[in-house]
């Protein structure tokens, strides 16, 4: 009996120090997850504020979109592109608005309209697949030539020139200072505690990788100036626009551009456009017959 009690006190002895270990460990978990939990709220709170006026947006009901888009859905396309036009006179261009009048107007049989909207679309976003494939379909139907853009006429339309710019101007920094670099590369190995040699070596590299990196970088940004400001325009005459050899109306013909075809303007004499057609021939159209794929972008030829 007494040896039982003894060992009932030894037990009994030992659990103060358990008592106060336990508490400690659930307090610092306890803590843990109470950080943890308020971490997880200021995120949700986080992007509850940049979400939220998206959603809002998202949400709020468009009659204008809503008509235009029943028309569509009804069979009524020409009333479609009417509303559709009349956002886009309203709100401004925007790819998706282009792409619903392009498909509208192709729906009506309206061929250059519908071409010209399924150009300004994929002008305002180069890499959409539905655009691109609308796009070559309605052309396909028209009998003209396929013109999709190459991985590198998308990259050139979707980085704005000044990103090359910048790039540009970041490498000649780099080849101006290691040019400094190894001039001054004992006292630069002094403090880095590189080794003289391995430095001027990384200062070579860097002269000879950088120069010819620039002068890539400098002619990806004039590639990138001269793709993205041509002005651009397509043929909406019926059936198709007439080529001549002056910008008169009594001047020769010299042929015909279909109508939907993609054509670059070169000059402006009145009221006639100079045109590069897709086959390489010059001639001048009457303006009446082009629209701008940039709307307005005939006004910046000035008249001879």
């Amino acid at each position: 009996m007494n040896s039982s009690l003894q060992r009932l006190r030894h037990l009994s002895s030992s659990f103060p120090s358990c008592t106060w270990e336990r508490p400690l460990f659930l307090a610092k978990f306890h803590f843990a997850l109470t950080k943890s939990a308020v971490f997880r709220v200021f995120l949700l709170l986080v992007f509850s504020f940049f979400l939220l006026p998206s959603a809002l947006h998202a949400a709020a009901p468009d009659p204008d979109l809503d008509a235009a888009n029943r028309a569509y859905t009804d069979g009524k396309y020409e009333q479609a592109a009417q509303l559709f036009q009349q956002i886009i006179n309203a709100r401004g261009y925007s790819a998706s608005l282009c792409f619903d009048l392009a498909n509208a107007e192709a729906k009506s049989g309206h061929t250059g309209a519908a071409l010209l909207n399924y150009e300004r679309a994929r002008y305002l976003a180069p890499g959409d697949s539905d655009i691109d494939h609308n796009l070559q379909h309605e052309r396909k139907l028209a009998g003209l030539d396929p013109n999709s853009y190459r991985w590198w006429q998308i990259a050139l339309l979707s980085i704005d020139w000044t990103v090359w710019l910048a790039i540009m101007a970041t490498c000649l920094l780099l080849i101006f200072l290691s040019i400094i670099g190894t001039a001054y590369a004992p006292a630069v190995a002094a403090t880095t505690k590189i080794p003289p040699r391995l430095l001027k070596n990384i200062f070579r590299a860097i002269i000879f990788a950088g120069i010819p990196f620039c002068l890539l970088m400098g002619y990806i940004e004039l590639s990138t100036v001269g793709f993205n400001y041509r002005i651009q325009g397509v043929v909406v005459a019926p059936k198709a626009a007439t080529l001549r050899l002056s910008p008169f109306d009594s001047a020769d013909s010299i042929g015909i551009i279909p109508e939907g075809e993609l054509v670059t303007v070169e000059d402006r004499h009145n009221d006639y456009l100079r045109i590069e057609a897709r086959d390489h021939h010059f001639g001048w159209v009457q303006q009446k017959d082009l629209e701008p794929v940039i709307a307005g972008s005939f006004d910046d030829k000035p008249s001879n």
